[in-house]
C-alpha cells in the first residue's frame, strides 16, 4: 500500500476514533494486514511531522523571535476550531499562521466581513433587478 493511501486511511480511522485504544490501532493494523509496530510507526511519523514542523517551529530553530499577541492567538483559536474540535490541534495551526502574519486573523476577519458586506449588496442589488422586472414585465 502506498504512503498516501496509507496517511489517507489513518486520517479516517482517526476521525472514527477520537482516541483510539491500541487494540484498535492493532486491529486496524491487522486488517490491513501491516505489522502492528510498523503502523504505530507511520502514526507516530504522522503526528510528530504535524507536531514539531511548520512555519512556528521554524521560526524557533531558525532563532526568529516570534512575537503572539494574545487577542490574535484567541482569535485565531476560536476561527481554527470550525476545523477541528480539539483546541491544542487548532493553537498548532494558529500559530503557523501568526508566525508568517502576525496579525493573520485580523486580517482574515476583515476579509471576510467585507466578501460578506459585498455579498450582500450583491443580493440586494439582484432583488432590486428582479423587482423591476416583475413591475415591467407586468405591464
Amino acid at each position: 500500500m502506498d504512503s498516501e493511501k496509507l496517511q489517507e486511511i489513518i486520517a479516517k480511522f482517526f476521525v472514527k476514533y477520537k482516541n483510539p485504544t491500541d487494540t484498535q490501532v492493532h486491529k486496524l493494523a491487522e486488517k490491513l494486514n501491516i505489522d502492528k509496530h510498523a503502523l504505530e510507526g507511520t502514526i507516530y511519523g504522522l503526528l510528530s511531522s504535524f507536531l514539531y514542523n511548520g512555519r512556528y517551529n521554524e521560526s524557533i530553530r531558525d532563532g526568529k523571535n516570534v512575537e503572539v499577541i494574545g487577542t490574535e492567538l484567541q482569535a485565531g483559536i476560536g476561527i481554527e476550531m470550525e476545523h477541528t474540535n480539539d483546541k491544542k490541534i487548532a493553537k498548532r495551526i494558529t500559530l503557523d499562521h501568526l508566525a508568517e502574519f502576525p496579525d493573520y486573523y485580523t486580517r482574515l476577519i476583515k476579509m471576510e466581513t467585507e466578501a460578506e458586506q459585498q455579498h450582500e449588496q450583491l443580493k440586494q442589488e439582484s432583488s432590486m433587478k428582479q423587482i423591476v422586472r416583475d413591475v415591467f414585465e407586468g405591464e
